[in-house]
């Protein structure tokens, strides 16, 4: 029999036992199969006509008073019921949960500041529903004889975007709550309010002040997540590549006494990204795992990521990430340690500072720009800069979505994704962070050493400023070399991932896409715009699109 996914489901008016062994509180029906990773931090409880539930870690239980002899769960649950808002802003971690108040009949969801972890709701009239897992969700409305449609809005954020841009999945049906986002029903309302938006304000301030801050609060959300793994007994699972963002977490967490480390690269056989990788972690006498990714079996698994991270985003996302972890014995270890997004957070998404701090547009951070739609502007209204639209979408909802699929196996967190860090970074003024400068200022000021090792995205040339005209030297001669191999219909060894050198060399993969695409192309959900968008990009586009396309096309199969 098939394991059943990680994840919980909680309803009202709503049958959920075909999930299940069902726990009833009032009216409140819950199911949950938990990872269970930090299960003194998770709670299910039912007391005083309200029943709580939390799923995820918290770094400061202890801010909550635990007044009355109260433990953290019954002193948390207090809090969020006297006001939720303060509640949440002030807990640090990775988590979501719900409230349901038996007496006034009033719900309460909420998701953490980042939402590292995921919630989606439904509502119904009388009827509701929350839950981690789409797949669940799902099923028990087709258990319970209710519509699920199909959102064709979705599949065209897919098949641009890559990921979603707002709360919606690709049933219409059913919504996220967004990052820093809680919802609350009750009295016929369904009513979602943000309680935390990063504060995005650059203050006046030396480069060396800059430094001095983000240094005290990267070590400070290392120190947060590395020593949730020593509370409960884990080694470090840490990602590390040739990039700077693993490595400063892995390094930083090394020079706080954090040692006990594995670090794990995927990548294609014989690239800088793991040679470079493999160099830091014997450097600092850590294990090391490596999983090539040449053998391209990741690609077949379309059912398998749509299915573990709610078809967010891009199945492709991740790689072999996934079947990195399922060779892993992830008992021994709390979180995945990573560098989610450091690039853009202690440096910047665009480079052109009228952009980034100007009004949001549609258009920037796409996986494609093959196909042209038009996109609601009131989603741009909710940013104050194009930066934040970008950290918020490309960030949270897509790149992080990988997080999605890892918990199905272990925690996960980035410091850089930490709250605190995260108004830090961008306190600093946009030209500190500009080309990577206050970055590299940074690592050599503090942590020269980590400097002696080259940079992937430099071509193997060691971050360091003195460094970029070698640097310039190195990227003028990867442009030729591509343009040679692009000429010469040759292998281009210089590619992390070469998706497209793979696709071609596979015969199984090219026929496993193409019997995808004619099982479920012609689906009635489908409209004509979007089979032929679709087809196109099959058709035409890199193995990238081809693989939204795909995606697309596993939620129809998956639901409809």
């Amino acid at each position: 029999m098939k394991k059943k996914s990680y994840g919980f489901l909680a309803s009202k008016n709503l049958n959920i036992e075909c999930l299940g062994e069902v726990q009833m509180a009032g009216e409140c029906r819950h199911y949950q199969n938990l990872l269970n990773k930090f299960s003194d931090d998770q709670f299910f409880r039912e007391d005083e006509g309200k029943v709580g539930f939390f799923n995820g870690y918290a770094y400061n239980k202890a801010d909550y008073g635990q007044t009355d002899g109260a433990d953290w769960p019954e002193a948390f649950t207090r809090a969020l019921a006297e006001n939720a808002e303060d509640a949440l802003l002030k807990l640090r971690g990775g988590f979501c949960g719900y409230l349901y108040d038996c007496n006034t009949k009033e719900l309460l969801v909420y998701t953490d500041q980042i939402a590292v972890r995921p919630v989606y709701y439904y509502v119904d009239g009388d009827r509701w529903m929350v839950s981690d897992r789409v797949d669940d969700m799902v099923e028990v409305l087709k258990y319970n004889g209710l519509s699920v449609d199909f959102q064709p809005l979705a599949a065209r954020y897919m098949l641009t975007y890559g990921y979603m841009i707002d709360d919606i999945t690709f049933v219409r049906q059913i919504h996220r709550l967004l990052p820093g986002k809680y919802l609350r029903v009750g009295g016929g309302q369904t009513v979602v309010s943000r309680y935390h938006f990063i504060q995005d304000k650059p203050q006046i301030m030396s480069e060396a002040e800059a430094v001095e801050r983000i240094d005290a609060a990267f070590r400070e959300a290392v120190r947060r997540e590395f020593e949730k793994d020593r509370e409960y007994g884990y080694r470090h699972l840490v990602d590390l590549s040739g990039g700077l963002d693993s490595r400063m977490v892995s390094w930083v967490a090394h020079e706080l006494g954090y040692t006990d480390q594995v670090n794990v690269t995927y990548c294609r056989d014989g690239y800088r990204d793991e040679k470079i990788a493999r160099q830091i972690a014997l450097h600092l006498g850590h294990e090391y795992l490596y999983k090539p990714l040449d053998d391209g079996k990741w690609m077949y698994d379309i059912d398998e990521m749509t299915s573990q991270n709610n078809g967010a985003a891009l199945y492709m996302g991740m790689t072999g990430g996934r079947r990195l972890l399922e060779l892993i014995d992830t008992t021994s270890f709390g979180m995945e340690h990573t560098g989610m997004i450091g690039d853009a957070v202690l440096g910047t998404l665009y480079r052109d500072k009228a952009l980034s701090c100007g009004k949001p547009v549609f258009g920037q951070n796409a996986h494609s720009e093959r196909l042209q739609y038009s996109f609601d502007e009131k989603i741009l209204e909710e940013y104050p800069c194009q930066e934040m639209f970008g950290i918020y979408t490309r960030g949270m909802l897509g790149a992080s979505s990988s997080y999605l699929i890892r918990q199905q196996y272990i925690e996960t967190a980035s410091p850089f994704m930490d709250v605190d860090l995260l108004d830090v970074a961008f306190s600093i003024p946009f030209d500190y962070r500009n080309h990577h400068h206050i970055y590299l200022r940074w690592l050599n000021e503090k942590y020269p050493q980590a400097a002696e090792f080259g940079w992937e995205k430099w071509g193997g040339v060691k971050p360091k400023e003195s460094h970029i005209p070698f640097r310039m030297m190195k990227t003028a001669q990867r442009l030729l070399w591509q343009k040679f191999c692009a000429a010469a219909r040759i292998e281009n060894r210089d590619n992390m991932n070469p998706i497209d050198y793979w696709y071609e060399r596979d015969a199984g993969i090219q026929k496993y896409f193409a019997d995808y695409a004619a099982d479920t192309m012609k689906h009635s959900v489908l409209d004509e715009e979007l089979q032929r968008d679709i087809g196109l990009l099959l058709a035409k586009g890199s193995v990238e699109e081809k693989s939204l396309a795909v995606t697309v096309l596993a939620m129809v199969r998956k639901y409809f």
